[in-house]
């Protein structure tokens, strides 16, 4: 874990895709990476994108107790203006304004487990209901310049 960094920010409208399950079975199924994959094939039909690149990965997790587990929401999306025109067979999902705490994952994206292990042992948003990602650009994620940032919304 590189950077840690507290900011504010503004509500993010989304438009993309969901599933509901464990890390396990995302792990072994590649889930989230099938999203990822249909999202970025068919982000062209979503009108008012903002960004042409850039891909969000938000998780909201259960009141359980978090274990690799415990299935779930995940929504693979891109931001969006506003939520006219959403096409057929997509969700739309919108990030609270707020207070968050950015975590910059350095490296592939198949080793941020790891950071995410850093993060849990030092407590940094523990009781969070979710927490999202930020690809900059997907086509790198494994290479080892790679950056994820990670956000986890601070309690107020």
């Amino acid at each position: 874990m590189e950077q840690l960094q507290a900011l504010e920010r503004k509500e993010t409208k989304l438009v993309g895709y969901t599933a509901k399950v464990s890390l396990n079975q995302d792990l072994e199924n590649s889930i989230v990476l099938g999203l990822r994959e249909e999202l970025v094939g068919k982000r062209q039909d979503i009108a008012n994108r903002l960004d042409d690149n850039g891909i969000y990965l938000v998780q909201v997790y259960s009141e359980e107790e978090w274990t690799p587990d415990v299935p779930f929401v995940s929504i693979v999306a891109v931001e969006v203006s506003d939520f006219v025109h959403i096409p057929e067979g997509f969700v739309r999902h919108t990030l609270p304004a707020g207070k968050y705490v950015k975590v910059t994952h350095q490296g592939p994206e198949s080793q941020i487990g790891e950071t995410y292990d850093s993060i849990r042992e030092q407590d940094i948003g523990s009781s969070r209901a979710f927490d999202f990602e930020y690809w900059t650009n997907i086509d790198l994620l494994e290479h080892e310049g790679s950056t994820i940032d990670i956000y986890l919304p601070l309690e107020t």
